[in-house]
């Protein structure tokens, strides 16, 4: 499933169970006012605390759908890409578009601002003129020179109007135009003056009879500027034959499209100046639509009433091409002239309604051929960002695919790892580090499985290993044989779970024992193999050997005679048994005793094995030592001994598992220390000897495992 939808609703908890509460409770309310018409009391605090805990699900709602979505390292990548690459590229973006704004809102301001200061400057030199024109010709002919210069300069000034005072008499252009007098009449106008809903161009020129200059306007019309100090009583201290000339030029539709041909909609807004003593309050009812400007401290708020006609219709230019924005930028508000001292003070801002083309091909002079190349490059430029960007998605998603194929892979592996199946494999391409960490992973999939058949197989082994062990633990004596002239006892203790080490009980009368003991050369499975091969030899050998010597009649146990088992015949024929039958390599020491209770006589074969120790009250003798090992050789010869065992005599039989255990300086247990053990404990019964020999060799060695499988003997005459 798409992991946009993959959510998993966890359970509720108090808090959220007492937010669904409140939602159903509203919930109900809000059906029983509208159904049954109830009045649920206190339904408008159960429908505030619905929203807040509408609102709390929701947002718990969002993080668990965000973290569910950035669950996949995929997800994760993406959403850094768009933080990293993108959201840069976005403000970037945005911050040109806006710089561009800006920037072509104020250069249109600039155009139309610029050619409005130009022609009020001329207008004001027009005024100027008419002054000196005026005062260098004769009185009789003023009146007719004002007539004539006036309609002469309204060919360049469409709607121009006039008020021109010379010497007490005012001449009004056009005749009968109603254009009432300044208040008062000495004041200097210049700038941009309204009157009721129109806007003027208007320009002052004054000369006394004598001597006055002409004062053109030197700052922009529309610059913001302070509120001049007026002295009471200037008009008059101006002399009554003053030559004034008041030019007004009327800011209209069609006026204002000729400023700037083909840049767009300009018009005027009017503001009202809030005083520092106003409050917000008292002006809100006496304010128009619009923001308030706050400049500095000055704070200008929307003329209420209509739009005044100062406004051009000219509709804006066609865009250009398709990110070819509308920008409305405006002026700083600045003090419009008043033509009555007792005028309202009103503010007006130039405003401009263009397009960014419109502003290149003023600016570029009405060049198509530059507008254009200006167009190419900036096409060109936006291309090659596009595709620089678009090759960076690329890189940014081939990257992201390889990181997350790979984390992704590895995920997969791990659930095959955790369902048990360890032959899961990951397909790795690269040579990166997640390529690395790929191979590894096989690696360690491969090792964990192999170390899984491998414990498999030791399982199995153990197994057989333990069924070995039942089995040979059938195979030695289950309990010593009881005679009554004889006391004996064996003991094998395996270093693993399977011992190579041998000893058998065979009675084959009341009077007559066989024993044996041996060591087969290895240990583990193959050692235990040969002892079972040894014993199964042996007991045969033992049998037919026994079989014939009844035949005979040497089982006659009231003659007196003493009972001699051919012991060396027996081992000469174990040793080619066992020579023929197994590898070369498998050989065993044997020590093989037959022995009459009545007698007191042990006959024995000693085929390489340690030679048993004879305690005869403080003194040790070694029993000889009859040939070499069985299974070595085929025609090894053997030869056997007699001892005739005495009342307490002790025979002790050991394998080297009791004699060359190392401590942790490899010293050897030896054994002289065996026979001094067996002396301090030689009146012991058999069973506390063996125990005393093992604790002590445990004791030299200082572990507990052991160090090879140990096997003993002991008997000891009645």
């Amino acid at each position: 499933m798409f992991p946009l939808f993959k959510v998993r609703i966890p359970r509720l908890g108090r808090l959220d169970s007492i937010l669904v509460l409140l939602l159903i409770l509203s919930a109900l309310a809000w059906l029983a006012e509208r159904l049954a018409g109830w009045s649920v009391p206190g339904r408008g605090v159960l429908q505030f605390l619905a929203y807040i805990a509408a609102f709390l699900l929701a947002f718990k709602l969002l993080r668990l759908w965000i973290r569910t979505l950035l669950w996949r390292v995929r997800n994760r990548m993406i959403l850094l890409f768009l933080f990293v690459g993108l959201v840069p590229l976005i403000l970037v973006t945005a911050l040109v578009g806006l710089a561009g704004y800006i920037l072509t809102g104020q250069v249109a301001v600039y155009i139309a601002t610029s050619e409005l200061d130009r022609r009020a400057g001329r207008l004001q030199g027009t005024a100027a003129a008419l002054v000196w024109s005026l005062r260098a010709a004769p009185a009789a002919r003023r009146a007719e020179l004002v007539n004539s210069y006036l309609t002469s300069a309204a060919e360049n000034w469409p709607g121009l109007q006039a008020r021109v005072l010379d010497s007490g008499r005012t001449t009004v252009f056009p005749p009968g135009a109603g254009l009432e007098p300044p208040y008062p009449p000495g004041r200097e106008l210049r700038g941009i003056v309204r009157l009721g809903r129109s806007f003027y161009l208007v320009a002052h020129a004054s000369s006394p009879s004598a001597t006055s200059a002409v004062k053109p306007a030197a700052e922009s019309v529309t610059a913001p500027r302070p509120k001049e100090a007026e002295k009471p009583g200037a008009a008059s201290a101006q002399k009554q034959d003053q030559l004034q000339v008041i030019l007004l030029q009327p800011l209209n539709d069609s006026y204002l499209a000729q400023l700037a041909p083909g840049l767009g909609r300009i018009s005027f807004v009017t503001y009202r100046h809030r005083g520092a003593a106003e409050s917000e309050s008292e002006t809100a009812g006496r304010t128009g639509p619009g923001p308030t400007l706050r400049v500095n401290e000055d704070v200008f708020t929307p003329e209420p009433g209509a739009s005044p006609e100062a406004a051009s219709r000219t509709p804006l230019p066609a865009p250009a091409y398709r990110f070819d924005y509308a920008v409305t930028w405006l002026t700083l508000p600045f003090p419009l002239e008043r033509w009555r001292e007792d005028d309202r003070e009103t503010y007006a801002s130039v405003q401009i309604q263009t397009r960014p083309s419109a502003v290149f091909r003023i600016l570029f002079g009405q060049s198509v051929e530059v507008v254009q190349g200006v167009v190419i490059f900036m096409i060109a430029v936006g291309t090659l960002f596009l595709v620089v960007e678009l090759l960076s998605l690329v890189i940014g998603v081939s990257i992201t695919r390889t990181l997350t194929r790979s984390v992704h892979q590895l995920y997969q592996g791990t659930q095959w790892v955790n369902k048990g199946d360890f032959s899961h494999r990951i397909e790795v391409s690269g040579n990166d580090q997640l390529a690395e960490l790929s191979r590894s992973f096989n690696v360690m999939t491969e090792s964990i499985e192999r170390l899984i058949e491998e414990s498999k197989e030791g399982e199995r082994l153990a197994s057989e290993l333990e069924i070995a062990r039942e089995v040979q633990e059938q195979l030695f004596p289950k309990a010593p044989p009881v005679m009554r002239g004889l006391e004996i006892l064996g003991v094998c203790n395996a270093a693993r779970m399977v011992s190579g080490d041998y000893f058998d009980f065979v009675k084959l009368s009341e009077q007559r024992l066989a024993w044996a003991i041996g060591d087969v050369a290895g240990k583990g499975i193959s050692g235990a193999l040969l002892m079972a091969s040894i014993q199964s030899m042996l007991r045969t050998q033992l049998s037919a050997a026994w079989g014939m010597s009844a035949a005979a009649g040497a089982e006659a146990d009231t003659d007196g005679a003493v009972w001699r088992f051919p012991t060396a015949s027996l081992v000469s024929q174990l040793n080619l048994q066992l020579y023929e039958n197994t590898s070369p390599e498998k050989y065993a020491t044997f020590f093989f005793g037959a022995y009459d209770d009545q007698h007191g006589m042990l006959t024995y074969t000693n085929a390489g094995h340690l030679p048993p120790l004879l305690i005869r009250e403080e003194k040790v003798q070694r029993l000889d030592v009859n040939g070499m090992v069985v299974g070595a050789f085929p025609h090894s010869r053997y030869e056997q001994s007699e001892i005739a065992l005495r009342r307490g005599d002790l025979v002790v039989a050991f394998t080297d598992g009791v004699t060359e255990p190392e401590n942790e300086f490899a010293e050897e247990f030896g054994e002289d220390r065996l026979i001094d053990v067996v002396l301090r404990n030689r009146r012991r019964s058999p069973r506390e000897i063996i125990d005393e020999v093992i604790g002590a060799v445990g004791h030299w060695t200082g572990r507990p495992e052991l160090q090879d499988d140990m096997t003993m003997v002991v008997a000891r005459r009645l």
